[in-house]
């Protein structure tokens, strides 16, 4: 017989304790013991990345003596590593991120929104939270020219926008990491076609680069992220084209844009409205062809960028591009080692930022390696790594391909509005560009 208790008016009723145990029972079995569900304390969220107690670097296997793991949100987790031995001590962030997700944007921020505005990590938080963002990340992006304003070494693209091409020389082979509107990643070497062909007699001239100095029998196109002027001396001709169907910055595809010529210039350094184009040339592009439009003309432009190894991957899938400097350092879970291309590079520890993804493209992993930590700036210390001890790091965190972006005192990873790492300049530098996690 089961057991009973009194009631207030004497009656006998069931036990409580056996019909529907609750905490306060003896016989209460906790649910999360037997299943445990999100908010048990005993709960594991399966997506949790796992970090291995050791780490390779060179050919030796150091001792992870420090790791923390912490969600940032749904398919957003944060991890950290510091190894302490004295012949490698190492801090290491980095941010895992889940591609099937659909609550993310990955972007290229372009400092400033100008290609020689410089801009700190932190003010681009502010700026973009400002506009209505929530920023989940954001790290520094690739090599720029420090004499230079800020001029991005290598290729550059901002939602499907080629802001900066190279002009020429080795800048036009270094690799980039893009990403589509699904966030997919992909590693590559790029090709670039820009034409304008003149509707009246369908007459065509190559197009050089984009929003880069003007040289000898060269055709530039210029955008709003040049700035407010194209910069140009007076030894050529500048004609300003206005897209027809839309501001030139928010097409979906650069293909055969129909523009009508508003203004053409021999003074140079001509304004460059917001939502317009310039065409700029010198030498031949100015005598054979810039000189033979005239105000009210029609043209169409292309402006486009496909992978090397995979030609129908072009801007109208990748939609935000950075370029690595100089080469691809982990490549289908090869270390690639380039000694001869740049010795200090690939020899000497430094801060160092990377950006890479897991074979099967599931994951992202946005990366920063403390370096230039002495004890009495901080409160551990980090000796930095080279590039082939940095696609090492990448290895441990799950990638199996990933480039080396801009690193030194440029290194910088923000969540939020917090500041991950130790900034060996002191304080944040201004920067090119950055890659970051936007919440849609």
């Amino acid at each position: 017989m089961g057991a009973f208790w009194i009631g207030s008016c004497g009656e006998s009723k069931p036990d409580p304790c056996e019909t529907d145990p609750g905490p306060e029972c003896p016989n209460y079995v906790d649910p999360c013991e037997i299943d445990p569900q999100p908010g048990c304390p005993n709960y594991v969220d399966p997506e949790m990345p796992v970090l291995a107690s050791s780490i390779t670097i060179g050919t030796v296997e150091y001792v992870v003596d420090d790791k923390k793991i912490e969600k940032l949100d749904d398919d957003l987790w944060y991890m950290y590593a510091q190894t302490k031995n004295a012949a490698k001590p190492l801090i290491i962030h980095s941010v895992r991120y889940t591609t099937t997700s659909t609550g993310y944007g990955i972007e290229t921020w372009v400092g400033n929104d100008s290609i020689t505005g410089k801009e700190r990590p932190q003010a681009m938080v502010n700026r973009y939270e400002q506009a209505g963002r929530e920023v989940k990340m954001v790290i520094n992006g690739g090599f720029f020219g420090m004499s230079e304003g800020g001029t991005p070494i290598g290729w550059q693209a901002s939602k499907g926008l080629l802001t900066f091409l190279p002009s020429e020389g080795e800048e036009l082979n270094f690799p980039i990491i893009g990403f589509d509107n699904q966030n997919l990643p992909y590693m590559d070497f790029m090709n670039f076609t820009g034409k304008v062909k003149k509707e009246s007699d369908n007459s065509e001239w190559d197009i050089t680069h984009i929003n880069g100095g003007r040289w000898t029998d060269f055709l530039v196109l210029y955008n709003s992220y040049r700035g407010k002027r194209t910069g140009t001396n007076q030894y050529g001709i500048e004609a300003l084209c206005n897209p027809l169907e839309r501001d030139w910055e928010i097409y979906d595809s650069y293909t055969n844009v129909r523009c009508k010529v508003e203004q053409i210039s021999t003074q140079g350094n001509m304004i460059i409205p917001k939502g317009k184009i310039v065409l700029s040339g010198h030498g031949t592009a100015d005598n054979q062809f810039l000189n033979t439009l005239k105000v009210g003309d029609y043209v169409y432009v292309t402006v486009d960028y496909a992978l090397k190894d995979n030609p129908k991957i072009t801007s109208t899938t990748i939609r935000n591009t950075i370029s690595g400097y100089p080469y691809i350092i982990l490549k289908d879970n090869n270390v690639i080692h380039s000694p001869g291309l740049e010795p200090a590079l690939e020899n000497q520890d430094n801060p160092r930022t990377s950006v890479g993804y897991s074979a099967d493209k599931k994951y992202v992993y946005f990366t920063v390696v403390e370096g230039r930590n002495p004890t009495q700036a901080a409160p551990t210390i980090s000796a930095g790594v080279s590039t082939g001890e940095l696609a090492q790091v990448m290895q441990y965190f799950g990638a199996a391909h990933a480039i080396n972006l801009d690193g030194g005192g440029s290194t910088c990873m923000m969540i939020g509005k917090d500041t991950k790492n130790f900034v060996s300049d002191g304080s944040q530098r201004a920067v090119a560009d950055g890659l970051a996690i936007i919440k849609k």
